[in-house]
Parts: C-alpha cells; sequence; structure tokens
C-alpha cells in the first residue's frame, strides 16, 4: 500500500517532456525559452501527494496553464476530477491522447471567458 510520502513510479515517464523535482518557476522558464503554443512539460507536484503525483505545464498564447495529474489507483486523469474527464492507464498515453486531441483550458481567474481556448501538447520541454 502506498502512502503520500511514497515517491510515484516514474517508469511511465518520458525525458523529452519530465522535468522531475522542478519549482513552478523553473517549469515556466523553460516553456518561454521554447516559446511556441503547445510547449509541454510534466514536473512532480509541489504537494508531493499519491492521489496528485504530478502538474502539466502548458504554454499556450503566451499564457502558462498549471494542470493537475491525478491519480486514481490504476489510472490517471487531468484537472480537478469536477468535469467528466477521460482517464488512461498511465501519464504516457494521456501524454500521446491530447498530442492529438485538444486540451480544454480552464483559467482559474477568468470566469467570464464563455470560449475556452484549447491546445494539444505539441512541444515536448522535458529534460
Amino acid at each position: 500500500m502506498r502512502n503520500s510520502s511514497t515517491p510515484h513510479p516514474k517508469k511511465d515517464l518520458d525525458s523529452s517532456w519530465y522535468g522531475g523535482m522542478m519549482t513552478r518557476y523553473e517549469a515556466e522558464v523553460i516553456l518561454r525559452d521554447v516559446n511556441k503554443d503547445g510547449a509541454f512539460v510534466v514536473r512532480d507536484s509541489s504537494k508531493g501527494l499519491a492521489e496528485h503525483p504530478y502538474t502539466l505545464m502548458l504554454l499556450n498564447h503566451g499564457k502558462v496553464y498549471n494542470i493537475k495529474i491525478r491519480n486514481q489507483g490504476n489510472s490517471y486523469s487531468l484537472g480537478n476530477g469536477l468535469n467528466n474527464t477521460k482517464s488512461f492507464p498511465g501519464v504516457k498515453e494521456m501524454i500521446t491522447h491530447h498530442a492529438h486531441t485538444p486540451l480544454q483550458l480552464a483559467d482559474a481567474l477568468d470566469h467570464n471567458s464563455e470560449e475556452k481556448p484549447q491546445c494539444c501538447l505539441l512541444h515536448p520541454a522535458g529534460l
């Protein structure tokens, strides 16, 4: 049985897009260096919880989005779980899926926007 302090297995992660233990700021600098819509990196969650092991960071139209990657036992999903989100057997499958299927991006600060921007994961920005 895994507890919150046990590291999550990283066998499913690709170094082309996985940045490991980096801060939000470090990941943002990497994305801005790439400076292309669809640049993305997956980093370890700063909270280190088993149910939220990673964060997907994505650049779109000059804005960086931070999206939780949730672990639900045998599957992974994006976001806060309030919407119907697709589950995947691993993070790699999730990344592969969203390379071709756009993510709908929500801004926590912009509650007025009716049309949510969408973006695919196009430019891996790992280490």
